[in-house]
């Protein structure tokens, strides 16, 4: 995500404000996200690597019904993706059946 604020401090149009609790953005509280409406979830990389999912909380205006604002909550680092069937196959093959060399 990149900061896509104009001179007005508007989002540009398909875009709207988003507030972010924790995280990589936790304090930036400049940023957009496509929409309206708001995504049910926002991804961003980290510093170090990986990534890091935001969950939508909610979605209201301070004051103008025509400027939408997204409040996002943090939940945390993506999770590795569970392994399949196969690669688990493989890991127990690996420890547990007769190496290659018969050792």
């Amino acid at each position: 995500m990149e900061d896509v604020f104009d001179l007005t401090g508007r989002p540009p149009r398909g875009w709207m404000h988003a507030i972010f609790g924790g995280g990589p953005y936790g304090e930036d509280v400049g940023r957009c996200v496509p929409g309206p409406p708001a995504p049910e979830t926002v991804t961003v990389p980290q510093p170090d690597g990986g990534e890091h999912v935001y969950r939508l909380w909610a979605v209201g205006s301070w004051s103008d019904p025509l400027d939408p604002i997204a409040v996002y909550d943090e939940t945390g680092p993506v999770p590795p993706p569970p392994l399949s069937e196969l690669e688990k196959s493989w890991l127990a093959r690996r420890t547990d059946g007769p190496r290659p060399d018969g050792a």
